[in-house]
C-alpha cells in the first residue's frame, strides 16, 4: 500500500511539474542558476566558468539557523557534506566532504574566512555576519590551498558594505532550547526495577541449576532473588526487601512508596535562548563599511550548560584612488562556554540513563524527609552511606550530577581577535597586485572546579584546575593577477605566495584542599598536584599559480599548481607538489541549441588534481606537529629526579598523504530556469596513508610510530535538484533535494596485515573493505534450555582438517568476523520546500541517510549482568526467562557478564529522516513599516532540529560518524524562537 502511495505521489509531482509551469508567469533568474557569482579560492567566479564542484549557501539560507556554530545547522543542505554535531551549545561539529580522507590524519576540511585560512572555532562568528559559505569539493577548486585542501575547503565570507547610503538591520529573537529526542526507555518505577532485579537473580539461579553438579545458592530461586535485593542498599518502600516480592513473583500490594526523585527532570529542563544582532551599512563614493554587534545567550537543556557570546565586527572597503584600494575585516569576540559533558560515572547523560529509579537525588533522614543546610539549600545524596538508615549505593558511589552541576564548574572563556587587511593596486590595466595579511589571536582560559561537599573531588577537599592557552596565526599572501581579453579569448593568470605560521602556548595547574568552599581562585587551594606547560610552532609555505581561460563563454579551462612546504615533515620530505586541472563546455551557447524552449543552460565539466595532507593526529583531537621527531615525556617517579620516556618515535621517511581527485558532471537548467539539476561523479584516491606502524612485541605499547602504509579510494555520485513548481505574482513554490552516494575502499595495506587486516576498535581495515566495516562476534541466537547467548566459532576440524563453523556459548571461544556491514550510509542528503504566498513565507528542510549500520553500545549496556544497581532497558521483557524460553534476546542475570558482550546482536540500521528546520514568516506592508518609522519589518517563528524518524527510540544516528552510540555525548538539542527583523 505504501509503495502505491509513493508512486501516486511521484506521478502527482510530475503532473504539477509538467502542467503547473504552463500556467505561471516566466520566473526571474534565481540565485542558483549558472550565472551566479560564487566565492572560490583567492577570488570570485561566475558559476558558468567553474570547471569543478562548488556549492554555496547565501545569507538567506543561513539567517534562520539557531546555532552557536553556524556549521551545526547545515546538515542536509549541501550535497556531499556530512555533519555530526553535539547538543552542547557552541560546539564545533565534525564535517566530512565526499567521504573519508584519512585514517590517522585528519579528514577535516580547511576553513577559510574572508580569504585567509582560519584556525579558530566558527562559534566566534554570528550567522547574521555571514554573507555566503562556499564548499569547494574537487581538486580544481581547492588545489590552490595545497596541503590543507585535501579534505575540501569551506570558504566563509562575511558581509561587506553595499548600496549607497545608510541602513540599519536589527534582528532580535527569543526562544527555548529542549532535548531533541527522548532517551532510551528504561524503568522509571521503583516497583518495576525491584521486580526486574529480583528476576535477574531468580532467573540466574534457575539457569545455573541446569548445569551438571550445581549446588543451590539458597532454599529456592525465589529466596535467591529476594536476598539479592539487599545488595541495592536503598529500599524505597515501607516493607522490608524480604517482603517486597511474593512467592508468585508479583509485587506486594501492601508496599507503599516512601519517596522518589526524578533525575532526568532535575537534570534536563527547557532553557531560554536569546539572540540580538545589529548590522549597519554606511556607504559613500569612496568608503563602504559594514559594522555589526551581536549577542547570544544560548543556554543548554542540561542544567548549568550553555554558550554566551558577544561580538563586534567592522568590515571596510576604501578606494584611496581609482587604482589603489584598501580592505579590512576586523572582529573581536568574547565567548563563555559552560560544559555538561564529563567522563566516568559523573557524566549526567549516562548517569540519568543508568541510575535506578529508587536512588534519591536529595539527602533524606531516617524518616525519609529531605534535609537542608543552614541556608535552606537542599542537600544531595551521594550514595556514600549518609542516606536514610545508613543506606549506601552499589552504583556510582560519591557521584550526584544534579548536585555536582549546581556546585562544580566546567567552563571555557575565549577572547578572539581576527584581523584581515588587504591592499590592492592596479599596476596597469588588467594587472593587479594584492597583499593580504591575516592575524588570528586567541586567548582561551579553562576552569574545572570540584566542590568540597560531594562527588569524587570532595574526598581531596575540592579541586581547582586552571589552564590558559594563547595562540596566534599569521598569514601573508602576495598575489599578482593579470586579466586579458583577446577577441573571444579570455585569460586570467594568478601568481602567488603564501606563508602561514601558528604558535601556541599552554599552561595548566591543579590544586586541592580548598579553604573557602565556593571560591575558584587558585589561591583558595593549598596543595599543588599538577603543574605543566607546553607549546608548538607550525608553518606552511606555498608558491602557486593558476590559469583561467575561456573562449567565447563556451569553453572553459583552468589549471593550477602549488608547491608547499610543511614543518611537520623532515627537511628531506618537507616539500610537495599539488595541482588541479579542469575543463567545461557551455553546451547551451552552441548554435544547435539556440532558440529551443526547453534547455536554458547546459554545462559539461571534468576536473582532476592532486593534493596533500599533513594534519596527522596523535589521537582523536591532538595534532602531531613534529611527525619526524622523537617525542619524550618527562616523568617524576617521586624521588625528584627527571626520567625521560619515549612517547612517540619520529619517522624521517614519513611523507605527505596524497589525495588524487577526479570529478565529472553536468549542470542543466530547463523551462526558463524552473528546473535546475547539478550532478557529479567523483573519485578520491588517497595514497601513502599515515597510520601507526606495527612494532615488535618488545615495545609493549609504550610508544607509537607513524608511517605511510596504505591506499584508499572513495567513489561516488552526488546530485542537487531545484524545481520552481509555481511562480506567480502572489504565489511562489520551490522544492529542492540533494543526494550523495559513495563507497569507501581500502586498496592497499602493509604486507604484514594483508591477510589478517588491521583491527581498530569495533572495525577492521582490510584490503577490499572500507574504513568502517564492523568486526564482531556473530550472534547465533539463544539457547532455549537456559537462555545462554550463542555465538559462532570457526575452528579446524581435527578429523577433516577443514574449517568448520560451529556454535558456542563461550564468549571467549567465539570468533570475530568481518561482518561485511559498514557504518557508511549508502545515500545521504536533504530535501525541502519554500512557499511564499503574498507576504507569508514557509520554509521546511529535512536531512536523511539510508543504507548504513550503527552499533548501539548504549542499548547493549542496558542488558548488563551485575549487581551494581544500574538501570535496564524496558526490552528486558524480551529476554529469556523460564516462562519465555523462545525469547529473541539472551538471559540477563547478575553474574553472566558476557551475555551482552559485543556482537552482531547490537548492530542496527542507521537510517533516519530528520526535520532540520521550519520557518514561518510574515513581511508586514511597507505602509505599516513607514508608520512605525521603519523601512521594513518581518515577524517570524523558527524551529531547528525538530523531529527524528529512526530505527530505535533513543538511538540517534546523527550523533556519530562511525554509527557507534556514545553514552557520554550531549544529546542533540532543538530550538524554537520568535523573532523580529527591522530595517531602518
Amino acid at each position: 500500500m505504501r509503495k502505491k502511495q509513493c508512486k501516486l505521489g511521484v506521478l502527482a509531482l510530475l503532473f504539477i511539474a509538467e502542467y503547473g509551469f504552463a500556467q505561471t508567469k516566466d520566473s526571474l533568474t534565481r540565485e542558483n542558476t549558472i550565472q551566479e557569482v560564487v566565492v572560490v579560492a583567492f577570488g570570485k567566479q561566475k558559476k558558468e566558468e567553474i570547471t569543478g564542484s562548488v556549492q554555496s549557501l547565501k545569507a538567506k539560507d543561513l539567517s534562520n539557523l539557531q546555532n552557536g556554530n553556524i556549521l551545526q545547522g547545515i546538515g542536509g543542505k549541501v550535497a556531499g557534506v556530512q555533519v555530526v554535531s553535539s547538543g552542547q551549545p557552541g560546539s564545533q561539529p565534525t564535517i566530512r566532504m565526499r567521504g573519508i580522507g584519512s585514517i590517522n590524519a585528519s579528514s577535516d576540511p580547511l576553513i577559510v574566512l574572508d580569504g585567509i585560512p582560519y584556525s579558530g572555532n566558527l562559534n566566534s562568528i554570528a550567522a547574521s555576519d555571514i554573507e555566503s559559505i562556499s564548499f569547494l569539493e574537487d581538486a580544481s577548486s581547492n588545489a590552490l590551498y595545497g596541503s590543507r585542501g585535501a579534505n575540501g575547503v569551506i570558504i566563509v565570507n562575511t558581509k561587506r558594505g553595499k548600496n549607497k547610503g545608510l541602513s540599519i538591520d536589527v534582528d532580535v529573537k527569543t526562544g527555548v532550547n529542549f532535548r531533541s529526542i527522548q532517551d532510551y526507555p528504561v524503568y522509571t518505577s521503583p516497583q518495576d526495577y525491584y521486580t526486574a532485579f529480583y528476576n535477574r537473580a531468580r532467573i540466574g539461579e534457575v539457569a545455573r541449576l541446569k548445569q551438571p553438579g550445581a549446588v543451590p545458592s539458597g532454599s529456592t530461586p525465589h529466596d535467591v532473588g529476594l536476598a539479592a535485593l539487599t545488595k541495592l542498599g536503598y529500599n524505597a518502600y515501607n516493607v522490608p526487601f524480604a517482603q517486597l516480592i511474593r512467592q508468585d513473583g508479583s509485587f506486594n500490594p501492601e508496599a507503599q512508596l516512601l519517596y522518589q526523585d526524578n533525575w532526568k527532570k532535575l537534570l534536563f529542563k527547557p532553557a531560554l535562548r536569546r539572540e540580538a544582532t545589529v548590522g549597519i551599512n554606511a556607504n559613500g563614493d569612496q568608503v563602504k563599511s559594514y559594522t555589526s554587534l551581536n549577542y547570544l545567550d544560548d543556554k543548554g537543556y542540561l542544567i548549568s550548560s550553555g554558550f554566551e557570546r558577544f561580538g563586534i565586527r567592522s568590515n571596510v572597503d576604501y578606494s584611496i584612488t581609482s587604482r589603489l584600494k584598501l580592505t579590512s575585516a576586523l572582529s573581536y569576540t568574547y565567548s563563555k562556554q559552560d560544559f555538561g559533558e564529563t567522563g566516568g560515572f559523573s557524566n549526567p547523560f549516562q548517569f540519568a540513563r543508568n541510575i535506578s529509579p529508587f536512588y534519591p537525588v536529595f539527602l533524606r533522614d531516617n524518616n525519609y524527609q529531605r534535609l537542608y543546610d543552614s541556608y535552606g539549600n537542599a542537600l544531595y545524596d551521594y550514595g556514600d552511606g549518609s542516606g536514610p538508615n545508613g543506606a549506601a549505593r552499589s552504583y556510582a558511589v560519591f557521584e550526584n550530577p544534579v548536585g555536582n552541576l549546581q556546585k562544580d564548574k566546567s567552563q571555557t572563556t575565549s577572547n578572539v581577535s581576527n584581523i584581515n587587511l588587504g591592499l590592492n593596486y592596479e599596476i596597469i590595466k588588467g594587472l593587479d597586485f594584492t597583499y593580504n595579511f591575516g592575524a588570528y589571536l586567541e586567548n582561551v582560559r579553562n576552569l574545572q572546579f570540584g566542590n568540597t561537599e560531594g562527588g569524587t573531588s570532595s574526598s581531596v577537599g575540592g579541586t581547582i584546575t586552571r589552564a590558559s592557552q594563547f595562540r596566534y596565526t599569521l598569514n601573508h599572501q602576495q598575489l599578482l593577477t593579470y586579466q586579458k581579453k583577446l577577441g573571444k579569448h579570455n585569460f586570467n593568470i594568478l601568481i602567488g605566495h603564501e606563508l602561514n605560521k601558528i604558535k601556541n602556548e599552554n599552561m595548566s595547574g591543579t590544586k586541592q584542599q580548598l579553604v573557602l568552599p565556593n571560591s575558584s581562585s587558585f589561591d583558595n587551594a593549598v596543595k599543588i598536584t599538577d603543574l605543566s606547560g607546553n607549546g608548538y610552532e607550525y608553518a606552511v609555505e606555498g608558491y602557486f599559480s593558476r590559469l583561467l581561460y575561456n573562449y567565447d563563454g563556451k569553453y572553459f579551462f583552468n589549471a593550477n599548481i602549488r608547491r608547499d612546504g610543511s614543518s611537520v615533515f623532515s627537511p628531506e620530505s618537507r616539500w610537495g607538489n599539488f595541482y588541479g586541472l579542469g575543463a567545461a563546455w557551455n553546451v547551451a551557447k552552441e548554435d544547435f541549441l539556440k532558440g529551443n524552449n526547453v534547455i536554458d543552460a547546459l554545462k559539461l565539466k571534468a576536473s582532476y588534481g592532486q593534493q596533500g595532507n599533513d594534519n596527522i593526529l596523535l589521537d582523536s583531537s591532538t595534532r602531531d606537529y613534529y611527525a619526524y621527531q622523537d617525542i619524550y615525556g618527562i616523568n617524576n617517579f617521586g624521588d625528584g629526579n627527571p626520567v625521560l620516556s619515549l612517547k612517540k618515535q619520529g619517522n624521517k621517511d614519513l611523507k605527505w598523504e596524497t589525495s588524487k581527485n577526479l570529478n565529472a558532471g553536468f549542470e542543466i537548467s530547463l523551462l526558463k530556469n524552473k528546473i535546475n539539476l547539478n550532478a557529479d561523479y567523483f573519485e578520491r584516491k588517497v595514497s601513502d596513508m599515515i597510520y601507526a606502524l606495527p612494532l615488535p612485541p618488545s615495545n609493549s605499547g609504550s610508544y607509537i610510530k607513524y608511517g605511510n602504509i596504505g591506499d584508499m579510494i572513495n567513489r561516488g555520485v552526488q546530485a542537487n535538484l531545484n524545481v520552481d513548481i509555481l511562480h506567480t505574482d502572489n504565489l511562489q513554490w520551490n522544492i529542492y533535494a540533494n543526494a550523495t552516494h559513495y563507497k569507501n575502499k581500502i586498496t592497499r595495506l602493509p604486507a604484514e596485515q594483508r591477510n589478517t587486516g588491521l583491527v581498530s576498535g569495533l572495525f577492521i581495515l582490510s584490503e577490499g573493505g572500507d574504513r568502517y566495516t564492523y568486526y564482531l562476534k556473530e550472534f547465533a541466537g539463544v539457547n532455549p534450555e537456559n537462555g545462554d547467548a550463542l555465538w559462532y566459532r570457526t575452528a579446524i576440524n581435527p578429523t577433516t582438517q577443514k574449517e568448520e563453523k560451529t556454535i558456542t556459548n563461550n564468549y571467549k571461544e567465539a570468533t570475530d568476523y568481518n561482518t561485511g556491514k559498514s557504518a557508511i550510509p549508502k545515500v545521504y542528503g536533504g530535501f525541502g520546500t519554500d512557499i511564499t504566498y503574498k507576504r507569508v513565507n514557509l520554509s521546511v528542510n529535512f536531512a536523511y541517510q539510508f543504507g548504513g549500520y550503527g552499533y548501539d553500545d548504549i542499548y547493549r549496556s542496558l542488558f548488563h549482568s551485575d549487581t551494581y544497581g544500574s538501570n535496564y532497558s524496558t526490552d528486558l521483557d524480551k529476554t529469556w526467562t523460564p516462562e519465555n524460553p523462545n525469547a529473541a534476546l539472551p538471559r540477563v542475570d547478575l553474574t553472566s557478564t558476557n551475555q551482552n558482550g559485543n556482537s552482531t546482536l547490537y548492530l542496527i540500521k542507521s537510517d533516519y529522516i530528520s526535520l532540520q528546520d521550519v520557518t514561518l514568516s510574515y513581511q508586514l506592508s511597507d505602509d505599516f513599516a513607514r508608520h512605525a518609522g521603519l523601512s521594513g519589518l518581518k515577524v517570524y517563528l523558527t524551529g531547528n532540529n525538530l523531529y527524528l524518524w529512526s530505527k530505535r527510540k533513543g538511538y540517534d544516528p546523527r550523533a556519530s560518524l562511525t554509527g557507534v552510540s556514545d553514552s557520554y555525548k550531549y544529546s542533540l538539542l532543538s530550538s524554537v524562537s520568535l523573532g523580529f527583523k527591522l530595517t531602518f
